[in-house]
């Protein structure tokens, strides 16, 4: 027992701080529109979140307003500026002020005059007399625009799982585009989103978000108390005898429930424990591309076969038809053919995502993800190397984080004047002398709150202590908490069998305040 206990106890006191970062930050990332409106000062994070040289994903993309002006867009919101970057001016009124609000994909200035942009929370329509945007409703709840598009006088519009379009114009009547089934579709799931709607509950929905939400607030406390039934003994030894008896209370009622909470709510704790060791590296890396049967009744088993899929899409006037790209690779489709036809060449994609999707004044496709910049000719079944003019590697699978992990692109008339990494910021292109300051303004942006949960929760925020052993981080802390899970259930099942009583006082004492 006393083996039991050791075990038990110093790696609790050792990672008990980082259980509770971990339960609140999760109950933070489960509910992204609750805390859409809380942000973070930037100032009080270490220097790799400080934005420098618009790194940091602080600009997607741009797009010209007039021969003078363009618009700059992404993690920053959306700023007006001139063409030589020297002034920028905020523009955005009318999407809320939090930094998630703010979460720019996609800004299309249409023929007929009218901005819109594609955000985290839905399609915004920028009314120019009262100079702010507004909410233009789509037929979806919750829709993530990740593109709006023009082709020829109709507007379309991309979200992660459908595709709209309405006329430029007066009669804005929306309609769907079913994008159809992909002509390779086996009817399975990635193991990797298996196990996130697993590990966040969205497998049930709502209700299942709660539930999960109930389990990281049951590891709060079964931390919390734990602490106390380790710590307080000292605390007692020096206190008065009222005192004490007061100690002895909280102390039977806070290990009662810690007993309670962790052998009963021991199968949640284990698959969420164990689920969460494998969304990220090390251990995603041999499960990252394996496939599985769709769990019956999950959002996985849904009648789109896009749903939560899609990710940009760009119109090909050759061929008269649209090519969209998904976390399964590029498709090409017209409006209603029976299946969506994959290339046999496409550049390769970081599962991070495609960050830049653009006609080349050329000809051909402007390809940019974490994965590197490509020229794109689907036609003639070649992808080269933007930067090099080399031949690249092709497949829809592409490294997480190539030698550029590109966050956008700049152009001007389709030309890209620069390409910003994710780390190194903006970089000029084909002997572009464009070298925008970032203005102390937006440098000081705040950072939202869920983006700071994302980064304590994946542990990335210890890279400032850890350099690149914090990819450790998440499966060390799995292993040390299932450790303290078994042993806390091997410690409870001895003490039971050993007691001849209905209960067993030596389960709610503590001997050293008792």
């Amino acid at each position: 027992m006393k083996t039991l206990r050791k075990y038990h106890k110093w790696p609790s006191l050792i990672i008990g701080f980082f259980l509770l970062l971990f339960a609140a930050s999760g109950i933070v990332m489960n509910h992204r529109d609750w805390f859409s409106n809380i942000n973070f000062p930037r100032q009080l994070l270490p220097p790799d979140y400080q934005y420098k040289n618009w790194n940091l994903a602080a600009v997607k993309g741009n797009v010209a307003l007039d021969d003078s002006s363009f618009l700059m867009y992404g993690n920053i919101g959306i700023y007006r500026t001139d063409k030589q970057f020297s002034t920028f001016t905020d523009f955005n009124e009318g999407l809320g002020k939090g930094m998630d609000k703010r979460k720019i994909f996609s800004i299309l200035h249409s023929e007929a005059g009218d901005l819109y942009a594609g955000t985290l929370f839905g399609l915004f329509r920028y009314n120019q007399e009262s100079i702010e945007w507004e909410s233009f409703t789509l037929p979806e709840k919750s829709p993530r625009v990740v593109r709006v598009e023009q082709h020829e006088s109709q507007i379309l519009v991309l979200t992660r799982s459908h595709l709209y379009t309405f006329s430029d114009g007066a009669d804005q009547i929306i309609s769907e585009i079913p994008i159809p089934k992909a002509e390779n579709d086996d009817g399975k799931a990635s193991l990797f989103r298996t196990l996130w709607i697993i590990h966040s509950g969205e497998l049930m929905g709502l209700p299942g978000k709660i539930l999960v939400d109930l389990v990281g607030l049951g590891l709060i406390f079964i931390t919390l108390s734990g602490f106390y039934y380790t710590l307080m003994p000292s605390m007692a030894r020096r206190s008065g005898e009222k005192l004490k008896k007061r100690l002895k209370r909280i102390n039977r009622f806070s290990i009662n429930w810690h007993n309670k909470l962790g052998v009963y709510g021991i199968v949640f704790l284990l698959i969420t424990t164990i689920t969460g060791m494998f969304l990220r590296p090390p251990l995603l890396i041999p499960i990252a591309y394996s496939r599985v049967k769709a769990i019956p009744g999950s959002s996985l088993d849904h009648e789109n076969p896009w749903h939560d899929k899609l990710r940009d899409i760009i119109t090909d006037s050759a061929s008269n038809s649209l090519i969209v790209s998904t976390s399964e690779g590029f498709y090409r489709f017209t409006p209603g053919d029976s299946l969506s036809r994959t290339f046999q060449v496409q550049p390769e994609v970081s599962v991070m995502g495609i960050t830049a999707f653009e006609h080349l004044p050329e000809g051909g496709l402007l390809v940019a993800s974490f994965s590197g910049l490509y020229r794109w000719q689907p036609e003639f079944e070649i992808v080269t190397d933007y930067v090099t003019g080399l031949p690249a590697r092709t497949g829809a699978r592409g490294n997480p984080f190539g030698a550029l992990a590109l966050s956008g692109v700049i152009t001007e008339n389709g030309k890209p004047l620069a390409m910003i990494d994710y780390q190194a910021g903006l970089i000029p292109l084909n002997k572009s002398n464009i070298k925008p300051k970032m203005p102390e303004h937006i440098r000081k942006l705040p950072v939202s709150l869920w983006n700071l949960s994302l980064e304590v929760h994946t542990g990335r925020i210890f890279s400032v202590i850890l350099s690149d052993f914090y990819i450790l981080y998440v499966p060390l802390m799995g292993i040390t908490t299932l450790l303290i899970i078994i042993t806390g259930l091997w410690m409870w099942l001895k003490m039971r069998k050993r007691s001849k009583k209905p209960k067993n006082k030596a389960l709610y004492e503590n001997s050293e305040i008792e």
